[in-house]
């Protein structure tokens, strides 16, 4: 029965890290957002999330923790699959005796410290370091800002030899949030080939919280003391390196419920049961340090939620004010307060307008998604990024909806004009807004210049993109400190606007 069990795991967790795949580094938009419903049962984005359903989602999630066990951990989460690859990989070039991995102790202090420093950041209003930490959104910046450029440039390369397959820009690269993920890509890669799920059960504070869950699990692996003939060969399988065989027991926070061990097992000394109801071993009864962290880490996770609710004291008050955040993010806070930066909607933006923040939204806001008018503009009716967000950190819009968010306004400043500085005419942003919010009129000399409408303008940047000025350019988006509804125009009015890489 465990090998079906475990058959059924590998083949759900597989399908799983593979839909989750997709969604980052389908530059083609092959699947056509099928995949992206996965990405809402990610524990973080559940966590932090304000779409509907999501609350659903995290109580789901911590319910099956509470019977089976850290499944989420094993099956789920890409970014535990991913190590299971690595150490796979791996032990195809050891020999079999470095294939074993042995029983490590449990590393509670960097653990706990580290959620604890989790949860006393998101107490205080910043979810920062949750945000580097969280095993999905480093998965995604990985497959964003790592995989996703060499498929580019892959497709791009094959797009000389064969005319079928449309060239790509890639206009989203950073170079800190580059490095930031290859550096989690370098370190979690070696943990992996070496130790298994070390970064699971030593630094992830999803894991941490988990575990503290999985100890209460129903369902828990223990030893059978009669069956069990201390072989250790479920030591040897044990990716979460949590089984004490002198001992007889299994650190049920550690484990990740891959079930290697019983699989292993010949002689069922190790079973996977019903874990309430029976006489409670030395181990079992020394457990109120344990109990009183749960507790403790439960009240912590609560008042977090409150305060993340009512307080802003580390929103920083120095973020760039033309820094603008996708359209239906409803405001900087907002963003701040939801957005995971796992960079699916970076990642999935068919203008390539988004990339992520460096500092224009203030420390607080690192890696972010911003919109970048230097790079590309927004296109009219797309909705993609609202669409792909998993939690609702950027609010699901309709088309409809989205021609009439208005994130910012246009800022016409005629000294920066080239109809100004050189006398000559231009009216690139006139040409290419697509509400027509910006009108040509009368300057000197028959000359023309850009008047903006900001009632009906809804900052989607093609003015900003194509406007010829240089070193600052004489159009400019400033964004909305809060997202409004502007004015609709009739349908006369409306203006397809395709941008060559020119301009002109």
């Amino acid at each position: 029965m465990f090998r079906f069990i475990k058959a059924t795991r590998v083949v759900l967790s597989l399908v799983i890290f593979l839909l989750v795949l997709i969604c980052f580094v389908d530059v083609y938009r092959l699947t056509n957002q099928w995949a992206v419903g996965i990405l809402k049962w990610q524990f973080v984005p559940a966590l932090l999330g304000v779409a509907a359903g999501t609350a659903a989602i995290l109580t789901c999630l911590l319910a099956l923790t509470l019977v089976f066990g850290r499944v989420y951990c094993s099956t789920l989460c890409p970014l535990g699959v991913y190590q299971d690859i690595v150490r796979r990989i791996a032990n195809l070039f050891r020999s079999k005796k470095r294939r074993r991995l042995k029983y490590g102790k449990p590393h509670h202090l960097v653990r706990y410290l580290t959620l604890g420093a989790v949860i006393i950041f998101c107490i205080l209003g910043n979810s920062t370091l949750l945000l580097k930490l969280d095993p999905y959104s480093n998965f995604g910046r990985m497959a964003a800002n790592l995989l996703q450029p060499v498929i580019i440039w892959s497709g791009n390369m094959l797009s000389d030899i064969f005319p079928s397959v449309p060239y790509q820009d890639f206009r989203t690269f950073t170079v800190g949030t580059c490095l930031f993920a290859a550096m989690v890509f370098v370190v979690i890669t070696i943990l992996s080939a070496l130790r298994g799920r070390l970064y699971c059960n030593t630094i992830c504070p999803v894991g941490s919280l988990l575990g503290l869950f999985s100890r209460y699990a129903l369902f828990r692996f223990s030893f059978d003391n009669d069956a069990c003939t201390r072989c250790a060969i479920c030591v040897r399988k044990c990716k979460g390196q949590c089984i004490d065989v002198p001992a007889q027991s299994v650190d049920a926070s550690r484990c990740v419920q891959c079930y290697n061990c019983v699989t292993a097992c010949s002689s069922q000394g190790i079973r996977y049961r019903f874990a309430y109801g029976k006489k409670r071993t030395a181990v079992q009864k020394n457990d109120i340090v344990r109990r009183r962290l749960f507790i403790g880490t439960l009240g912590g996770i609560a008042v977090a939620g409150v305060a993340r609710t009512f307080t802003r004291p580390w929103r920083s008050s120095t973020s760039n004010t033309k820094a603008l955040t996708p359209p239906g993010s409803r405001s900087l806070d907002h963003f701040k307060l939801h957005c995971t930066a796992c960079h699916a909607c970076v990642a999935g933006c068919p203008s390539k307008v988004l990339r992520p923040a460096m500092n224009e939204y203030g420390m607080d806001g690192l890696m972010l998604p911003v919109m970048d008018y230097n790079a590309s503009f927004c296109n009219y009716e797309c909705n993609v990024c609202s669409q792909i967000c998993p939690n609702g950190a950027i609010t699901p819009l309709t088309k409809e909806e989205k021609v009439l968010t208005q994130i910012g306004t246009a800022r016409f400043t005629a000294e920066r004009c080239v109809v100004v500085l050189n006398e000559t005419d231009c009216g690139a942003c006139d040409e290419h807004c697509p509400v027509k919010a910006i009108r040509m009129t009368p300057f000197r000399d028959g000359l023309l210049i850009p008047q903006v409408d900001t009632s009906i303008c809804i900052g989607c940047g093609g003015c900003e993109y194509i406007c010829p000025a240089r070193p600052e350019k004489a159009i400019q988006v400033t964004a909305n400190a809060v997202h409004q509804t502007a004015q609709p125009i009739t349908d006369d009015m409306q203006d397809k606007v395709e941008v060559d890489d020119f301009g002109f």
